[in-house]
């Protein structure tokens, strides 16, 4: 089991592995030494510049509403103000204490609001429940969301109102979505994360803590695990990066996000990568109108349903304009794979991302859920439909069987190894706190997610979250019809207005 004086080494440095190194250091651990293949130092997390993890990106959402979820409900409430702190230690340093890629200006939490809503007249029970859930527990908090349904909410409008009138425009984003024909609520406590001015901040404390960082190829990438066989039990020992160095250890965190089971074969029962579909429409320059119309203090983050359970046509979302004038869209209602060998396991298949800058690239998406999503952006954003889509991306999530995290040691491994991920996609929100649990799971201190986070893998005849569908399931990427760049351009004309609205 992991102690202070341990020798740690951790794989990856996104969201698991800076927050893991972050609060591991902070508690009195000496020798944590992360290793990643991107150039974070140089590339400053950029995710169009050579990265191609999901903590790489320009905007992640977040948010407080989870359902029945009372656990992360809590933990996404008391990140809030670790998040508000960073934005305010970032804006009262002077420029030059700050690392390269980070200015006084950036916030990284931007609390723009953020809309759930789904059609119909009603609120989606997820939606209602997150409301009623949150009344219980953060009163002050639920005071800070606004309903909407089709019938109108003067109300709830005019309590927005009180607060400040900048924020009716964007309560009545929803009114082209469907017609109008659309229920939900607004939290103005919630926003956006910039992700990866985020992880340039998250290293900076990581490096002042002490944390040493092995960044780039070949030096800072895996090429495996070292092993050493101790009767029945193997230990890792260490790893081996492709510049052909071996650095030993005490113990191995993978965390490695979508490429955590090509590192750990035996985690391919316990989750898989899977690919969201995300869009980008870029706003020139000399389109200021539009560019403040987008703009985080006109436009929250959005996140938008189409019936529901298993008949879900429609799950995606939008994001406030990014400095740079780039427009992001997603979609995640079916997320795709991609099955290859497994590097180092010998008649294995799994699911490995495929992004722009892997060996065996992709730089387009599927046709079918770029189609869905020109739909209802051109539905709801007609002064988009000039531009059309601009670039594309296959953002690799790593899901677990129920969509909790994986953190645990991995059996079998005399506690020398250990997996810290699973974020099905909504981890990125807990990266200044999500470290702080991690350590309980590492030193065995139970808390409210150890039974969550604990190692278990799919269990033959249930859904498992899709893991159980393989190499033939539909969500394959190699079986599907994929766009090309000539599909990104939206029709010249909106769709027609006389359709009579989705129920």
């Amino acid at each position: 089991m992991a102690s202070s004086d341990s020798n740690v080494i951790i794989v990856g440095a996104g969201v698991f592995g800076l927050s893991t190194a972050l609060w591991l250091a902070r508690a009195g651990y000496k020798n944590i030494t992360v290793f990643d293949r991107g150039a974070y130092d140089k590339n400053y997390y950029a995710p169009f510049n050579g990265c191609d993890g999901a903590s790489s990106d320009i905007n992640k959402i977040f948010r407080m509403a989870y359902g029945d979820q009372l656990n992360y409900q809590t933990l996404a409430i008391e990140v809030r103000d670790i998040w508000l702190a960073w934005n305010k230690a970032i804006k009262t340093s002077a420029a030059a204490d700050l690392p390269n890629g980070l200015t006084v200006d950036d916030q990284l939490l931007i609390e723009c609001g953020c809309y759930f809503f789904s059609d119909g007249q009603n609120l989606d029970p997820f939606d209602a429940e997150s409301l009623d859930s949150i009344a219980k527990q953060a009163p002050e908090i639920r005071e800070a969301q606004f309903i909407k349904t089709p019938k109108g909410n003067a109300a709830e409008e005019e309590r927005l109102r009180n607060v400040s009138p900048t924020w009716i425009d964007k309560y009545h984003l929803v009114d082209k979505f469907n017609h109008g024909n659309t229920s939900g609520f607004l939290d103005i406590n919630a926003g956006v994360t910039i992700a990866d001015k985020s992880c340039v901040y998250a290293r900076f404390l990581c490096v002042k803590a002490g944390v040493k960082f092995v960044l780039g190829e070949p030096q800072g990438k895996l090429e495996s695990l070292i092993y050493e066989n101790n009767g029945t039990q193997k230990r890792v020992i260490g790893i081996k990066t492709y510049d052909g160095k071996r650095h030993f250890s005490d113990l191995v965190i993978v965390a490695a996000g979508g490429w955590t089971a090509s590192i750990i074969p035996e985690a391919h029962n316990a989750v898989e990568a899977t690919a969201g579909t995300v869009m980008f429409v870029d706003i020139p320059q000399d389109r200021q109108d539009l560019r403040r119309r987008f703009h985080a203090d006109h436009y929250p983050v959005w996140s938008y349903q189409r019936g529901a359970g298993d008949n879900k046509s429609y799950s995606g979302g939008g994001y406030p304009i990014s400095k740079e004038g780039r427009l992001k869209f997603s979609f995640r209602n079916r997320k795709f794979t991609s099955f290859q060998d497994h590097p180092t396991e010998p008649n294995l298949r799994i699911s490995i991302p495929r992004t722009k800058y892997t060996d065996n690239p992709i730089d387009t998406v599927p046709r079918s859920a770029l189609s869905l999503m020109k739909e209802v952006v051109t539905e709801a954003f007609p002064e988009l439909i000039e531009f059309g889509f601009t670039d594309s991306r296959l953002c690799w999530y790593t899901d677990s069987i129920d969509n909790d995290y994986v953190i645990d040691y991995v059996p079998g491994y005399s506690d020398s190894l250990f997996i810290c991920t699973g974020g099905c996609g909504h981890a990125f929100k807990f990266l200044p706190i999500l470290g702080r649990h991690v350590r309980n799971q590492l030193e065995r201190k139970p808390d409210q997610f150890t039974t969550l986070w604990k190692w278990r893998t799919a269990e033959e005849g249930k859904k498992n979250n899709g893991l159980s569908e393989g190499e033939k399931g539909p969500r394959e990427i190699s079986r599907l019809d994929m766009a090309g760049s000539r599909d990104f351009p939206f029709n010249k004309q909106p769709p027609p207005t006389t359709l009579p609205p989705r129920l």
